[in-house]
């Protein structure tokens, strides 16, 4: 048997403060992250409202793809592995092509001026610049949010931001305290084209 990579036991779903077990039960899986958070009762019911809210077209303003380029490039850059493997299969099924997700692994810089890169769009370079900068300085340059916002609105723009900081506090701790690789789950293609719009 391998040796737990998580440094603190996950919650038992059948030991759980009732609200946590409540809503562990309504999950149409199990994934590790959500016995982790599940640490935290008090937070766990809103951080999984937030969580629910971005697999929704109805509660998220930014494209399904925009938003998992987002959370994808977060995990690259902060080498979150486990939320890689949770998101790449999102993105995949909704259409984001092997080459496009290679280089958002690989983390290659991305230039917006540069129209020979026929990867990424102009948006999506763009975007992928806003990422890079708050992971490396927490702020934007002045220069890339004049660019970014002739391509996002403001509520758009505002969310990406969000989306940043909530994937990117998920990758810290999951880096912080570790975590074990989800057991597979049957069905998951079909999960996702049901419950992520």
């Amino acid at each position: 048997m391998t040796a737990q990579a998580c440094k603190i036991p996950y919650v038992d779903p059948a030991t759980a403060n009732p609200p946590v077990a409540a809503a562990l039960a309504k999950m149409p899986m199990r994934r590790h992250i959500f016995l982790l958070l599940s640490h935290s009762p008090g937070l766990f019911t809103p951080i999984m409202g937030v969580y629910s809210a971005f697999f929704s077209k109805e509660t998220r303003t930014l494209p399904l793809l925009d938003w998992q380029l987002i959370v994808l490039r977060v995990s690259a850059r902060l080498k979150c592995q486990y939320e890689w493997d949770v998101n790449a299969p999102v993105a995949s099924v909704h259409g984001m092509q092997p080459a496009k997700l290679n280089a958002v692994k690989a983390c290659c810089h991305i230039d917006p001026k540069n129209t020979d890169d026929e990867i990424f769009s102009k948006r999506e370079k763009l975007i992928l610049r806003v990422v890079d900068e708050q992971l490396e300085t927490y702020s934007n340059e002045n220069a890339t949010m004049e660019s970014v916002l002739d391509v996002l609105n403001p509520a758009e723009l505002v969310e990406t931001i969000m989306v940043i900081g909530f994937y990117a506090l998920i990758a810290r701790l999951i880096r912080a305290v570790g975590i074990d690789p989800d057991g597979e789950i049957p069905g998951l293609e079909d999960m996702i084209k049901a419950g992520v719009t």
